[in-house]
Formats: structure tokens, sequence, C-alpha cells
């Protein structure tokens, strides 16, 4: 489908027709005025569940599902929260995963208090959250990167409710552009400590990440990298303010229902 770029007025979003099945589907329970905000949102959450994926770009350069960054802006009240509802109910199979992998390190921190300092300190097991929580440092982030490498090469998937939240992911606000084009360039990029206290290692970045925010929270978290690279590797999705008639938008369920037809769908657009 060909548009003017030119224009003042974004395009409108396609009928999703036969190969979209899915998209249809997820969109189902989100209210619709949210439906063309919410599809590029998608594709990140889709890009993390299959993970080990490669496909060749046209250079002879061989590309993962990863490294997929995705800014969702609208005011206020104006249905942002529908992201993170939908974003839980994709992930609801990596929220169980990471309930295994919590249980390891709870207990190997259980028992590493319960040594007395001459004693010899258990080995942390290796883990690998798949869908860490937003608020996670960029020691963290990068010890998850080298779990997700070591144990799959697995992507690791990220849902920031607000913009800020990126600070302590990429190590400050200054790091922000470098950690978001090694993230979609898929780069290594990890961290040399001199103690055995700090996290030494250098993996591949494999993550996809959404994040909401306000228009006025984006322009003043972005403003320093529109000319650095970063806007060229970030989706930025907008949805315009509307005026406020009192009508309440209708959403639906994401009950057991919804996960099974979307694991089958998921699994017949893969075959």
């Amino acid at each position: 489908m060909k548009y003017n770029i030119s224009k003042t007025t974004a395009p409108k979003m396609p009928k999703l027709g036969k190969g979209t099945e899915c998209v249809t589907l997820l969109l189902s329970q989100v209210s619709k005025d949210m439906h063309q905000p919410i599809v590029p949102m998608i594709f990140p959450i889709l890009g993390a569940h299959v993970s080990g994926a490669e496909f060749m770009y046209p250079d002879q350069s061989w590309k993962e599902t990863c490294g997929m960054l995705a800014n969702l802006v609208a005011d206020s009240g104006a249905g942002k929260g529908q992201l993170s509802r939908l974003v839980e109910a994709l992930c609801r199979d990596f929220r169980a995963h990471d309930e295994e992998e919590l249980t390891k390190l709870v207990e190997w921190q259980k028992l590493v208090k319960t040594k007395s300092a001459n004693k010899e300190k258990p080995v942390r097991p290796d883990v690998a959250f798949w869908f860490p929580p937003a608020d996670v440092t960029n020691a963290a982030f990068i010890q998850n990167a080298m779990g997700c490498e070591k144990l799959g090469q697995r992507t690791q998937y990220i849902n920031m409710p607000e913009v800020e939240m990126a600070d302590r992911v990429c190590g400050g606000h200054r790091q922000i552009s470098q950690m978001m084009r090694n993230i979609y360039d898929r780069q290594r990029a990890g961290a040399l400590r001199a103690t055995a206290d700090g996290v030494t290692g250098n993996p591949v970045l494999r993550a996809n990440i959404t994040i909401s925010s306000t228009p006025f929270a984006a322009r003043k978290f972005y403003k320093q990298e529109l000319f650095n690279g970063t806007f060229g590797r970030v989706v930025f999705s907008y949805k315009p303010r509307q005026g406020r008639d009192g009508r309440i938008p209708r959403q639906g369920k994401y009950g057991d229902d919804f996960s099974e037809k979307f694991c089958q769908n998921l699994w017949n657009s893969l075959k």
C-alpha cells in the first residue's frame, strides 16, 4: 500500500485479511479506539515468543526476531493501560517459566545466607528470566542476558508502563541511546568488574522492549536523542487526543479460552 509521507495525517490501518488472523485475535479484546495504536506494539511481544528463529536479509546477513523497540504515546486516560493487560495475557507462559527460575534463585540465596563467612558458598545457578520485571537494574539486565544466551539463546522481553524506567535498564539516562542501539543491532554489550561481587560478562543482547508514555514524558525523555540514530530504531505509536464524551470504550476479557486460541493460532501461523 502506497502512502504519501508528506501528508500531515498518518495513514489508516489496513483491513486485516488472510494471514493476519493472529493480529485479529489479539485485537478482539482491545477497545476499538485503541486498535490502530496497539498493532505496532504487538510484534515485540510476538517476536520474543519465537526465539531461535533466523532469517536472511538481502545483504546475506542473518537476523533474529529480537531488537524490537516500540513506544506507545498517548495522553493520560487514553487507554494505554490496555497494552499491559494484553502483555500479561500473551506472556502467561513466560510467567510460568520465570516462577520456576525465581524459585531456584531464592533457594540459592537462602543457602548463601546460611553459610558462615569461612564456609564455601554455593555457586549461583544458571537462570534466565524471559519476562523480567520492568524495574530491573542494568547489572541485572546484563546478567539475565548472559543467562538467556547460555540457556538456549532466548530473547528476554520487558514491558515498561513508564518511559522513565528505561533509565535503570540502560544504566542511566546518558546511556539510553547507546543501549537502545546495541539492543536493536543485536550487539554484544556487557560489563567488566574487578571484584567477584560485580557482574562480568559480554553477552549478545537479545531483547524486545515495549514502553508506554504520555507525549510530554516522551518529548522530555528523548529530547537529546533526535540525531543519534535512536529514532530510526524505535517504533513510535501515537494516539491523538480525542474529545471526552463520557463514554467508556468497551474492552474484553483474557480468559483461559483466549490463551488457548492464541497458542493454537500462533502455532498454525508458524507452520
